[in-house]
């Protein structure tokens, strides 16, 4: 009964206390400016239950109560045993004593106990007509609690390996390799990779379009880059998929190249380019058109993080133009086509929507 009871109560809302006595019970439950209190007394068979017992054991829980500072409360104890007329007379000196008759599984009120106690009566009376019931309730709560923990659980886990940029990685590695090649090798290698536009249109080593993304200038040139490649393929890999975020990064940065090229071609130019620049500020388009497309639906402090980036690829076409040996023409053309497919993609998410 005492375990029935408990799942009875805690269902119903009430927090247990726990108390150094292992029968007897506390439960509250917080209401508007009181604190409803339950204390619960089971008294096993033969064992002597008396006024004086009852007082010390009432009176030293309110006493408790009273020292946590809590709000006013509003008790009703509750006395499980077998022997209903013993508990009637212990209880007599409280109106808000009631008992109930753990073998028959029964409510009795004394004559002069309170008829209700904020509806505890009829619930209590339904209670005791199915006491099992409240118990599979609790134990179903828990399953299904246990199952929501398990399932949290594992989602957390997958959303932290989904979270590692793992292409934006490999793509950091496989530039710091070329770089030391580069070292490794002289001068000779380094500009067999870069985009020569007279190598490109007079040789045709078209390949330099693909191979000028994996060669830098000098460490800082490397390490600034990798890190807004980092950034970027922080925010883009898991939405657009490992595989296809891949396959745009590269054709953004050739996309950029050919706009260095055409650049160089209007100027007259025959200076190579290099860097992995380009197809991050493609990338850094994508996010640019996303997040001006979508700024209405922008709650809390997520679209922060997206306006800086914004505010990075303003910062870095103006250096474009201010500081001597920077390839502009790559990152513009960089920025364009990862804003144009940034609202390709967003028209392929509307209509797999739509579908």
């Amino acid at each position: 009964m005492k375990e029935q009871l408990s799942s009875f109560l805690v269902l119903e809302g009430f927090t247990p206390v726990s108390t150094n006595l292992d029968d007897f019970l506390i439960f509250l439950k917080k209401e508007t400016g009181h604190i409803t209190a339950l204390f619960v007394l089971n008294v096993r068979d033969g064992e002597e239950f008396n006024e004086y017992r009852f007082r010390q054991l009432r009176d030293g829980a309110l006493e408790l109560l009273k020292s946590k500072n809590l709000p006013e409360i509003h008790s009703l104890f509750l006395t499980v045993t077998n022997d209903v007329p013993g508990a009637v007379a212990a209880t007599e000196s409280s109106p808000n004593a009631w008992i109930i008759h753990r073998s028959a599984y029964e409510l009795v009120i004394p004559p002069d106990g309170a008829e209700d106690f904020y509806g505890m009566k009829g619930q209590l009376n339904a209670f005791l007509k199915d006491p099992g019931r409240a118990e599979a309730l609790l134990d179903d709560v828990r399953q299904n609690l246990n199952r929501v923990a398990e399932a949290k659980k594992k989602a957390d886990e997958a959303k932290a390996k989904e979270i590692i940029p793992w292409v934006s990685i490999v793509i950091i590695v496989l530039n710091l390799i070329v770089g030391g090649l580069c070292v490794y090798f002289g001068d000779s290698f380094f500009s067999a990779l870069d985009l020569d536009p007279v190598a490109i249109f007079e040789r045709h080593q078209w390949y330099r379009i693909f191979t000028y993304m994996y060669v830098h200038g000098s460490v800082s040139h490397y390490l600034s880059n990798m890190m807004m490649l980092y950034i970027t393929g922080n925010n883009l890999e898991k939405p657009l998929g490992r595989v296809r975020f891949a396959i745009i990064y590269h054709i953004l940065g050739m996309l950029a190249g050919l706009g260095s090229l055409a650049f160089k071609v209007m100027i007259n130019s025959e200076v190579p380019s290099v860097g992995a620049s380009g197809a991050i500020m493609g990338l850094m388009g994508i996010i640019v058109y996303i997040t001006i497309r979508n700024l209405h639906f922008a709650k809390g402090r997520g679209i922060n993080r997206y306006l800086l980036l914004i505010f990075c690829v303003l910062c870095s076409i103006y250096q474009g133009f201010m500081i001597q040996g920077v390839d502009n023409a790559a990152h513009i053309a960089g920025m364009l086509a990862g804003i144009f497919t940034g609202f390709i993609w967003e028209m392929m998410l509307r209509r797999r929507a739509k579908k």
